[in-house]
Order: structure tokens, then C-alpha cells, then sequence
């Protein structure tokens, strides 16, 4: 893709979800916090995902592959900037499909303890090289995925 055609279909956004998880603060924690868990809810249903590798701590890296079952399309680099455990998580995310660069984003979630339960987050700044598809997507796997950890937790 060449300078000018990259230039136009480049597309920013910010998604900010809140998703309230009636569950101990620890166990909302620690289904982000291990990755096997984390594989099980965060991926919508007829997908997969799979950690080839996830160094979970400040300046840690995470590489996954996730999309159709068999193909798994879409590779992933994760670099953890912040974590402060049951409270926040700041990472950056670069998405690819084989050597074509899709979206980049700064994401964090964070996890508010409320009367009743825990109020989860996300908030993911993203920069899409391919249009406003990666845009929508980014939002729909975060809604699912807090969707489905709260069906994973209550």
C-alpha cells in the first residue's frame, strides 16, 4: 500500500466501556490476570484465541493468534506499560493479518470497587490503518468480552 493510500484510509477513535461485575474484586482480578482464564471469556463464541506467549507485569510482552477456528488469522503484540494489581492495567496492542499492520491502540482497563460489585473499564484508543472496520470490531470484542466475564463470574 503506498503513502497516499495508506494516508486515507487511516481512522482514530476512543471506545470507553463500563461494565459492572457482581463478583469479589479478587476473582474479577484474577480472571484478567491469568491467561488461560482470560483466553476462555475475552475471544466472541465461534472464535478462537490462543497465548503463544504472556509476560503479565509492567514492561512484559503478550503475543496471541485469534479469529476462525483452524486459521486464526489475526496476530497480536502486547506491550504492558502499567499494572497495579486489582486496580489498573495500560498496554498497547498492535493487530496484524499476516505482515499487513491493521490497528494500533492504547488500552486500559480498570477495576472500580462499587457497592455492588466491581466496575470494569476499558477504554482503548486505537488507530486504525485500514478504516473504520477495525474501529467497530475493537468495540464489539471489548463489549463481548466484558459481556462474557460477567457471565464467566456470576
Amino acid at each position: 500500500m503506498d503513502a497516499v493510500s495508506q494516508r486515507s484510509t487511516l481512522v482514530h477513535d476512543t471506545v470507553r466501556l463500563e461494565q459492572l461485575v457482581v463478583a469479589p474484586l479478587s476473582a474479577v482480578w484474577q480472571a484478567y490476570a491469568e491467561t488461560a482464564v482470560r483466553s476462555q471469556w475475552s475471544v466472541p463464541a465461534g472464535q478462537s484465541m490462543v497465548f503463544d506467549a504472556d509476560d503479565f507485569h509492567a514492561g512484559g510482552r503478550a503475543r496471541y493468534r485469534c479469529g476462525t477456528p483452524g486459521s486464526m488469522e489475526f496476530h497480536g503484540v502486547i506491550e504492558y506499560h502499567f499494572i497495579e494489581p486489582e486496580d489498573t492495567i495500560v498496554y498497547t496492542e498492535t493487530v496484524r493479518i499476516g505482515e499487513q499492520l491493521l490497528a494500533s491502540s492504547l488500552v486500559s482497563w480498570e477495576f472500580i470497587q462499587e457497592v455492588d460489585g466491581i466496575c470494569v473499564v476499558v477504554t482503548d484508543q486505537t488507530t486504525s490503518y485500514v478504516g473504520r472496520e477495525m474501529i467497530d470490531d475493537s468495540r464489539n470484542g471489548h463489549t463481548i468480552a466484558l459481556e462474557q466475564l460477567v457471565s464467566f463470574l456470576e
